[in-house]
């Protein structure tokens, strides 16, 4: 398994880590159990970009990789917001409608992907699903962060973000869709 790949099971380690500690030790607590919650949150994100890099840089692209790593990344936005969605420090702030919206985006574009590549079509991540991944990242990192610090602008923020989430979450499905679509079209002209 090359450096990349072990980057990659490596953040799926720290995801379910990081599930642990906010399902025991933040659980009904404030302050540093959930910086230590945020730290490792913003560890397990920071590392996706690496991998990318890395496998990129050093010519080690696979087949593993490029399942494994959208897959690593659906685990932590996922879990997170599954998990803080019935946390009571973070309940008010991750609507189950939000965590089902989510989920539902992630099924639908890996079924496009999974049908698409099974007929031998290329569908590639994209700029959208990657503006959604880091939008969604700061909504979760956000999320973490408040029952720790407790600041004001915060709070302000998370009511922001919920929305702007939704709505790059939508429009990222959107656009799958549509490019599904497309690629559906161009195989049918050959």
């Amino acid at each position: 398994m090359n450096l990349p790949n072990k980057i990659t099971v490596t953040r799926i380690g720290l995801a379910v880590v990081l599930f642990v500690l906010l399902e025991t030790w933040c659980a009904n607590r404030e302050g540093l159990p959930w910086f230590v919650a945020f730290a490792l949150f913003v560890t397990t994100v920071a590392t996706d970009g690496l991998d990318g890099y890395l496998a990129r840089a050093r010519n080690q692209i696979t087949a593993f990789g490029r399942i494994a790593d959208p897959l690593a990344d659906k685990i932590v936005i996922s879990g997170v917001l599954v998990i803080t969605m019935q946390l009571p420090q973070t309940e008010a702030y991750v609507p189950a409608w939000l965590v089902i919206l989510s989920l539902s985006r992630e099924f639908l574009v890996s079924g496009l992907r999974g049908f698409l590549e099974g007929r031998g079509e290329t569908f590639a991540a994209r700029w959208e699903g990657k503006t959604k991944l880091v939008v969604q990242a700061i909504f979760c990192g956000a999320v973490i962060l408040y029952p720790g610090a407790g600041w004001g602008w915060v709070h302000s923020l998370l009511g922001v973000l919920l929305w702007v989430t939704a709505a790059v979450t939508v429009w990222s499905a959107v656009s799958y869709v549509r490019r599904a679509v497309e690629v559906l079209r161009e195989a049918s002209d050959v």
